[in-house]
């Protein structure tokens, strides 16, 4: 039996880059800037060490779901849209 992806018509070549998720530093890049966002405003409101804490343990987290799972971000907020309980 032939291969499917030999069919003539139906194969596309895509790119690698177009399927990865981006990442930025290691971590998902909404993530790492939501998390850099946050940090900013705790040390900006004057609280510079708790600031460079969260911002370095927030990245860390980010990094580590990406290493298990590079779309984990995407499964979270997708988690949190739908409702825990689906009424039929």
């Amino acid at each position: 039996m032939r291969d499917p992806h030999d069919i003539p018509g139906f194969l596309a070549p895509v790119r690698q880059a177009l399927t990865t998720v981006i990442l930025f530093g290691g971590a998902p890049r909404s993530f790492a800037i939501l998390s850099g966002t946050l940090a900013m405003v705790v040390v900006f409101s004057g609280a510079l060490f708790a600031g460079l804490l969260l911002g370095v343990v927030g990245h860390v987290v980010g990094v580590f779901l990406a290493r298990h799972d590079p779309q984990a971000m995407d499964v979270l907020k997708r988690g949190m849209r739908i409702p825990p309980h689906l009424e039929i």
